[in-house]
């Protein structure tokens, strides 16, 4: 039974990890906005495309997550009532869904209208207007994943705290950390990492 909760325990965890996914989307998108014009240019339809296609793999990390992390507590001998008795997990379980329900208003709604307004940008005779309703809905994502990573990362910090929980002001401590250092992503390229 040991090998079976830490092999569950590893994928939790490389879950979790593999969800920091809009860490890396803030800093492509970062780096694209130093380019500066055109819109429209092969490096937009890289961008875009890159967005577009990891949004079904993240999901698959969140299901990851959640299946594990069910799968741990049973284990364990904890019923399904134990996630909701649980303050921890209830809202490491909360940020989990609005993780996901971002996500998925992100894939069905924002990029539909990136992807017909990038269309109406490549071809001729496009109106002027285009490129101006582009930025709102990137940044509108941008702003999405900023959530996204503050969301990840404070699960991430709660999940060290399901059995042992951290005296609250540590706890936030750490949430004003992982706030100050979302929106350093948010905000620039971050070239030094932490600093």
């Amino acid at each position: 039974m040991d090998t079976v909760l830490s092999t569950l325990r590893v994928i939790h965890i490389v879950a979790a990890i593999l969800m920091a996914w809009p860490f890396y989307a803030l800093v492509a998108v970062n780096q694209r906005a130093r380019l500066g014009p055109p819109l429209g240019d092969r490096v937009d339809t890289f961008l875009e495309n890159t967005v577009r296609n990891r949004s079904i793999p993240c999901l698959v990390f969140q299901a990851t997550a959640l299946l594990s992390g069910l799968l741990l507590l049973l284990l364990r001998g904890f019923s399904v009532s134990y996630l909701i008795s649980n303050p921890v997990l209830v809202a490491k379980l909360a940020i989990l869904f609005l993780i996901a329900g971002l996500l998925s208003y992100a894939m069905l709604v924002i990029q539909p209208k990136l992807d017909a307004l990038f269309a109406a940008l490549a071809s001729p005779g496009a109106p002027p207007d285009v490129a101006g309703k582009i930025v709102p809905l990137r940044l509108r994502r941008k702003r999405m994943a900023s959530v996204c990573l503050f969301g990840v990362l404070s699960a991430a910090m709660l999940g060290l705290q399901v059995w042992v929980p951290f005296p609250a002001y540590l706890s936030l401590i750490f949430l004003l950390a992982i706030a100050a250092f979302v929106w350093r992503a948010y905000s620039s390229v971050i070239p030094y990492g932490w600093v």
